[in-house]
């Protein structure tokens, strides 16, 4: 089970239970960004047809700037993410590893200056999301691997159900925890849709004017 500090906030406590699991997603993330942009060359044959599919669904109207579209995208993204989890963090490993890969990737194919001032005001929550949603998926992984562990002691003088109901109790909190997580990057995936369908090209059409 979990230790919780009573004296613990909601989020204090959430991060600081959780910490292990956000420091490891937050770093898959950054590492796979960077390596995206530093060697977008050698990655070119991949990703450049990513992009190129990515802008089709948009000019074909897959995808569309609205809010409901873009926000449909991000939380198909974090549903995978994060049930990603279920298959020991594997699946968690490689979407985030490929969605770091692919944005800054992405970052080389435009003018830098302007790739930043258009993505920010959505991607800061954007990307804050996708790495909760992996830290969910991740402490996904630690309920499955704690509740295999103790289904290795189970007992042949006491019945097996018991057993497993109790096991499947006693981690129960880790599935809490898992959700609490997820829910919070759902909500920040909400407004960061919110943002690029309404704010983002308006608010960077506006910076280029005035610098």
């Amino acid at each position: 089970m979990l230790k919780k500090d009573k004296y613990d906030g909601f989020f204090s406590g959430l991060y600081k239970r959780n910490e292990t699991f956000l420091v490891i997603s937050t770093t898959i993330f950054l590492v796979s960004m960077f390596v995206g942009y530093a060697f977008s060359g050698a990655l070119d044959s991949f990703l450049s047809l990513v992009l190129s599919d990515f802008k089709k669904r948009f000019t074909e109207g897959q995808l569309k700037l609205t809010t409901l579209s873009i926000l449909t995208n991000n939380l198909y993204v974090a549903v995978v993410i994060y049930f990603g989890g279920l298959i020991f963090g594997i699946g968690t490993f490689v979407y985030l590893a490929f969605n770091g890969l692919f944005l800054g990737y992405a970052a080389t194919q435009y003018p830098l200056g302007n790739f930043i001032i258009f993505t920010i005001p959505h991607g800061v929550f954007e990307v804050i999301g996708i790495i909760i949603a992996g830290a969910a998926g991740f402490r996904l992984t630690s309920w499955i691997v704690n509740v295999l562990k103790d289904m290795l002691h189970i007992r042949s003088d006491i019945s097996t159900v018991t057993q497993m109901k109790y096991v499947f109790e006693t981690h129960m909190d880790e599935i809490w925890e898992s959700l609490k997580l997820f829910a919070i990057a759902v909500v920040l995936l909400i407004i960061a849709a919110v943002i690029e369908a309404n704010l983002s090209i308006a608010w960077g059409t506006y910076i280029q004017s005035v610098l």
